[in-house]
């Protein structure tokens, strides 16, 4: 948990100064690890996917000042679980007064926790991308989250772009974050569109971290569909889940193969080059699973948490809001039991 201004800043690793910006960064890996991953992972890392800013504060307005450094970009306001609307962010310094939105008709504590995943009282900022800078926040009587406010259990997520929720149409919708709802799990975040090449630096990361209880990797059609063999893939994914799996032998850990995808069509991307099949990698990345001596590590194929390609966006790659959820419903189902 980092603690910054008297906010929980979630999924951020590091709060990074840069020269000529006002504020401080919120990226989701350590410069010690960044520096370490190609330089597209970098960018990515740097992009606020599923990031938040979290504080309590006796429901008095709050001002929080931001910027994205590069697109302009959208923060979702939530009371817990509960969506309160949006503010635009854009390049220039703006300043979010937030308050609670006309009519309140109950105390929202008197809904209870019994079925949410957050404390209603807990006021939270989602980003769904963006370089997102903080610069300031303002208001009485603001304090992080306590822990009993939280979610008690916490779900890694690493991958590609469709990890990261690039196409969902809310940060909400990634599958990631549906998973997390209907686990009433917080959700870390570690996704790079592009960029997801099972790189020793992140799976030492990874396995380093001590505060999450579940994890999925979702490896990889970045490296299919730019043109990495089979005989590479298995090197570098064995290796990636190995490092992660030797310093975690009890948590369970989701290895998953390939959604549907287009090279399932018999189709390829303009001007790639795949040096192997959709089909080898699934069997690839289940035979790493079945080879473990450890029986935390699990294996689902794609198919089964996407069933259908018209779950996909028109790319034929990334899933859509619908393909979001039906992955994320089922993906909860296969770890409720692990869990």
């Amino acid at each position: 948990m980092m603690i910054y201004q008297n906010v929980e800043l979630h999924n951020v690793a590091e709060v990074v100064s840069i020269p000529g910006k006002a504020g401080v960064l919120l990226q989701r890996l350590p410069k010690e690890v960044l520096v370490q991953v190609r330089e597209a992972a970098q960018a990515e890392y740097k992009q606020s996917a599923c990031c938040e800013i979290r504080f309590v504060n006796d429901w008095k307005p709050v001002k929080v000042t931001l910027s994205s450094c590069s697109d302009s970009t959208r923060a979702y306001l939530y009371f817990g679980d509960f969506a309160a609307g949006s503010y635009l962010i854009g390049k220039e310094p703006t300043t979010l007064e937030i308050s609670v939105p006309s009519p309140a008709l109950l105390p929202l504590e008197r809904v209870g926790r019994a079925a949410g995943t957050f404390a209603p009282q807990v006021w939270r900022l989602l980003f769904q991308g963006g370089e997102i800078h903080l610069i300031h926040v303002e208001g009485d009587r603001i304090r992080p989250p306590r822990k009993d406010e939280l979610p008690s259990l916490r779900y890694l997520a690493y991958g590609t772009s469709i990890t990261q929720g690039i196409a969902a149409s809310h940060p909400a919708l990634a599958y990631v974050k549906q998973v997390g709802w209907r686990l009433h799990a917080d959700v870390i975040n570690l996704g790079a569109s592009g960029a997801a090449y099972c790189e020793p630096a992140i799976a030492d990361y990874i396995a380093d971290c001590d505060d999450w209880d579940i994890a999925s990797l979702c490896v990889s059609a970045n490296m299919l569909n730019q043109g990495v063999s089979a005989a590479h893939f298995e090197e570098r994914a064995g290796d990636f889940v190995r490092r992660i799996t030797d310093r975690h032998p009890s948590k369970p850990i989701v290895c998953i193969g390939l959604f549907p995808i287009f090279y399932d069509l018999g189709l390829c991307w303009p001007a790639r080059n795949p040096a192997a099949t959709a089909d080898e990698y699934r069997a690839i990345l289940q035979s790493i699973t079945e080879d473990s001596v450890l029986s935390n590590v699990h294996y689902i194929d794609g198919r089964e948490l996407l069933k259908s390609t018209y779950g996909l966006s028109h790319d034929l790659l990334h899933p859509g809001d619908h393909g979001m959820i039906e992955i994320g419903e089922n993906l909860a189902t296969f770890m409720k039991v692990l869990l």
